[in-house]
């Protein structure tokens, strides 16, 4: 009778048990992703070969937008932009120009750490158009946010994410 008692009380125990090793194997499997992730981040950054695939528009005027298919890859000197851009241009060429697609070797590349892994990368470069500062926050889970600052386009903001692509 005491044995059938007991019965209940071991199987909850068990169970409980099981659950609470299967919740140290997923927190343990969470820091390994967080840990293999900052690795590709940081070695992409030092490589200075990465592509930021740009999932939100915030025009200095206006609402915010979701976007797709848009994104900027830097590749050892040069910059690839290929941004939607709305907002006050100030002298642009006729037919409003190519706006913030092209690619253009880069004059300027400086980075700097901040807190909580945290990088901020300044980017100077200059085409047939206008000259460009694009400020690049790309944080250690590699989610960025970008502002694109110009002489003759008032700026913008623009959030990603980096993509990583096997070679």
């Amino acid at each position: 009778m005491n044995m059938t008692m007991n019965l209940p009380k071991t199987i909850v125990m068990l169970f409980a048990s099981v659950l609470l090793l299967g919740a140290c194997a997923t927190q343990e499997e969470r820091a390994a992703r967080k840990a293999e992730q900052i690795k590709k981040v940081t070695a992409a950054l030092n490589a200075r070969d990465y592509m930021i695939d740009i999932t939100r528009m915030i025009p200095s005027k206006g609402p915010a937008r979701s976007v797709s298919v848009y994104s900027i890859e830097v590749r050892n000197d040069s910059l690839i932009s290929h941004l939607p851009y709305i907002g006050r241009a100030y002298n642009v060429p006729y037919g409003g120009g190519n706006g913030l697609n092209f690619s253009a070797l880069i004059s300027s590349y400086k980075e700097k750490e901040k807190k909580n892994g945290l990088r901020e990368i300044e980017i100077s470069v200059t085409n047939s158009e206008d000259s460009y500062l694009y400020v690049l926050n790309v944080f250690d889970n590699g989610s960025t946010s970008l502002n694109v600052q110009s002489r003759q386009r008032e700026h913008i903001t623009y959030t990603g994410d980096m993509v990583f692509v096997q070679k």
